[in-house]
């Protein structure tokens, strides 16, 4: 009965070591992912006939305070002409660029413009604006991020306003 005891005893002692100690989780945060799936038919105020697609993911890294991106399209009506994260807006609404992939403020970023389809890739820092006109913080993209109140959209030739849309969901 005393071995069982003391046997309770030290695997109990070894949790409370291991408990205050934190075991072996990491206390940083992970990175989130959103994602968006771009479409014709989810331009607004009016969708387009394209049979263009496209798909894109972004990662916020919490420990670099930074976005990083990829995007990915094809099957355009036209050539491409820019790229961007839009909002604040839901899935209904349009409003202006946060994020211009050619050429984003706080960071660096490619956009494969004129053609039918295309990448784009880049990272911007959140510790500042993250936009031209340096009314959208790092803080206040990620709070749009996390709201759902972001989108994603390619502008081409025949379609100057967007001709393929997706709305940024966190995963």
């Amino acid at each position: 009965m005393q071995k069982h005891t003391l046997t309770v005893v030290t695997a109990l002692v070894g949790l409370g070591f291991v408990g205050a100690c934190g075991g072996s989780k990491s206390t940083a945060p992970s990175n989130i992912v959103y994602t968006a799936t771009l479409a014709g038919a989810n331009e607004k105020p009016n969708a387009t006939t394209s049979n263009g697609t496209g798909t894109f993911t972004g990662t916020l890294d919490p420990n670099a305070n930074t976005f990083s991106w990829t995007l990915n399209f094809s099957g355009l009506t036209s050539n491409d002409n820019a790229a961007h994260i839009h909002g604040p807006a839901d899935i209904n609404t349009a409003t202006g660029v946060i994020v211009n992939f050619a050429a984003p403020t706080g960071g660096t970023g490619s956009l494969t413009v004129g053609g039918t389809s295309g990448t784009a890739s880049g990272t911007i820092s959140l510790a500042g604006a993250v936009n031209s006109s340096s009314t959208i913080s790092g803080d206040s993209l990620r709070k749009l991020l996390d709201a759902g109140l972001t989108y994603v959209n390619v502008h081409t030739a025949n379609n100057p306003a967007g001709e393929i849309r997706g709305q940024l969901h966190r995963q």
